[in-house]
């Protein structure tokens, strides 16, 4: 595939480079990454493994979903949004080594901005602020980075840690994953007393990347808080998809409450709006006028 344009993930890396802060949204379809895209304060989507699982299979964030399913995620929801950074989440690897280096492959070819990789074992993968986590021997890690790294370029590849602070193994990772090249790390599922160590350590060696999850184990705070505090990229993992969940609940709650009469009100957007939103966003995506700002 050939642009003639910078690649996303160079451009990614100097927007954090000229001190910007990231907020990535984090999506788990092509409908709710077009909402998130009305926002011109949107800047960056994040196609979260456990979004993705949660949304497409009602099941766990336990490593259910493979190469195929992820890239063909990103390339809808890419193609819809080509002006907005995109990040995807690829677990542990979704595979082998070979398996890896196809998936960041492709995934560079489709202009992804950044892959989140981590450091967890395939059998054992949970979400990150799930305390029952289980992490590759280091050097396997630190082969399986570099691999990735390689295949990825110019795509960044996200190095995150979900290892224990005990015995500073977690700044240990971190070194190593410095030393590797990667030039964003995160250590997932850690509280802001253990994220403002994070940031000590790293001492802007490299972008550090927050993961905010509701329910999760750091605090949420605003997007200013966390920039000053050194943070380059704030990442909102799910807040669409469990906002979702509710307001899908609320509307059973409603419909049953009246006897199955599925009565309009105001808490609810009318089919015209949603068409003329699919409509236009169809418009955009066959539109051959319009060239994206970040290839």
């Amino acid at each position: 595939m050939i642009h003639n344009y910078q690649h996303s993930g160079s451009l990614l890396l100097k927007f954090l480079e000229e001190g910007s802060l990231l907020v990535n949204v984090g999506v788990y379809d092509a409908a709710s990454a077009l909402i998130a895209s009305q926002f011109p304060e949107t800047k960056g989507l994040f196609v979260s493994g456990l979004g993705y699982t949660y949304s497409q299979f009602a099941w766990p964030d336990v490593g259910l979903i493979n190469s195929n399913e992820i890239i063909n995620a990103a390339k809808i929801i890419r193609s819809n949004n080509p002006d907005i950074f995109l990040t995807c989440d690829i677990d542990s690897g979704l595979g082998g080594k070979e398996q890896l280096r196809r998936t960041c492959t492709e995934l560079k070819n489709l202009g992804v901005s950044a892959v989140q990789l981590e450091d967890q074992t395939l059998d054992d993968k949970v979400c990150g602020h799930i305390p029952t986590k289980v992490v590759r021997p280091l050097q396997e890690s630190v082969d399986r980075l570099s691999l990735a790294l390689e295949a990825s370029y110019p795509m960044q590849v996200i190095a995150r840690t979900d290892s224990s602070f005990k015995n500073e193994e977690a700044f240990n990772r971190l070194n190593a994953f410095m030393n590797a090249g990667a030039q964003i790390v995160i250590v997932d599922g850690i509280n802001e007393l253990e994220l403002n160590e994070v940031i000590k350590f790293v001492n802007k060696r490299a972008f550090i990347m927050a993961n905010v999850v509701d329910g999760g184990k750091l605090k949420q705070h605003s997007a200013s808080y966390f920039q000053k505090l050194g943070i380059s990229i704030m990442n909102l993992s799910a807040p669409l998809l469990f906002s979702s969940i509710f307001a899908m609940k609320q509307r059973m709650e409603w419909m049953i409450k009246n006897n199955w009469e599925n009565i309009s009100n105001e808490k609810i957007t009318p089919l015209s709006e949603v068409n003329k939103l699919m409509t236009e966003n169809y418009n955009f995506f066959i539109s051959n006028n319009r060239k994206s700002k970040i290839v």
